[in-house]
């Protein structure tokens, strides 16, 4: 049987000399070293680190984990289910489950029944017949969901609890919302025009009446009245400094005539006709000062 696994093994054997990245801070990282330009790229198993070469002290060729998997690897034949089981179970004592796992995959496409694969890998023998994990699960009641297992009651419990603390989150998101936009509404009353505290009284009854919340309705009546209660207090107190400039002026009466013939002589051909004067009076009276007056307010 021709193998579909151990190629996807020996890619990773193509590169797994081993190298030691010292670090300036002390620490020292093993694996497979790539030189990226301006950092190292060191991967060891199913890890990958990527260090600047800036933090780098020096790189060191040495022989370890990897160099060793790499030899295994290259002497392993490719159709004896015996021998990829050890390596299997080489790479598990090795702490590389995910390599481990792929070899005892191979191992059951070479020998479907190869008891120490298939134990590896959680099949039970029943009845005859190997299981898999999953199928020995189901055998004993359990359900799968989200990657556990669990008995019906359970599930049942754990969806019902899900359930809620989603409407729970529902429920506070709206209320979160809900306040955001009272308090967005109640800087509304913030204002001495009397118009607007009632367009924003409206605005807040209608959320109130979506809402379906008494408790608000009576909120936005409360706000209102003391909105209203201060803005009437406040434009008692509110006054305007004005500037006050008059001028009073008054004419006497009767004005006053004078007759006089002065002048009335003069030259050859003068009248003789006394001249008749009028002399107004007036008064004036003129005030400057500044007084305080009720502003008022809309």
């Amino acid at each position: 049987m021709r193998s579909t696994i151990l190629p996807i093994l020996l890619l990773f054997a193509a590169s797994a000399a081993a190298d030691v990245v010292r670090l300036k801070d002390g620490r020292a990282l093993e694996g497979t070293v790539v030189d990226e330009g301006s950092r190292y790229a060191v991967t060891d198993r199913d890890q990958k680190h990527v260090v600047k070469k800036t933090d780098v002290d020096g790189v060191e060729s040495s022989r370890g984990f990897m160099d060793e998997y790499g030899d295994r690897l290259a002497k392993l034949p490719t159709d004896d289910a015996e021998a990829i089981f050890e390596f299997g179970r080489w790479l598990e004592q090795n702490e590389w489950p995910a390599r481990a796992r792929r070899a005892y995959e191979e191992v059951l496409e070479l020998d479907p029944e190869h008891r120490g694969a298939r134990r590896a890998l959680g099949y039970r023998l029943f009845e005859g017949a190997w299981l898999s994990p999953d199928e020995i699960q189901r055998r004993n009641g359990l359900v799968e969901f989200e990657g556990r297992w669990y008995t019906p009651h359970d599930l049942a419990e754990l969806k019902s609890e899900i359930e809620r603390n989603a409407e729970m989150k529902a429920r506070r998101e709206q209320a979160q919302k809900l306040n955001t936009r009272v308090n967005q509404l109640v800087k509304g009353f913030a204002t001495f025009d009397k118009k607007q505290r009632e367009t924003t009284h409206g605005e807040l009854m209608r959320v109130a009446e979506q809402a379906n919340s008494p408790e608000l309705r009576k909120f936005a009546d409360d706000a209102k009245a003391y909105y209203d209660y201060m803005a009437k207090v406040l434009c008692a107190k509110m006054l305007a400094r004005t500037e006050i400039h008059a001028t009073h002026t008054k004419l006497k009466k009767p004005i006053d005539v004078f007759e006089t013939t002065l002048g009335a002589a003069i030259g050859p051909f003068a009248a003789q006709t006394p001249v008749k004067i009028q002399l107004p009076e007036i008064s004036i009276a003129e005030v400057h000062s500044t007084v305080d007056v009720p502003a008022g307010c809309r």
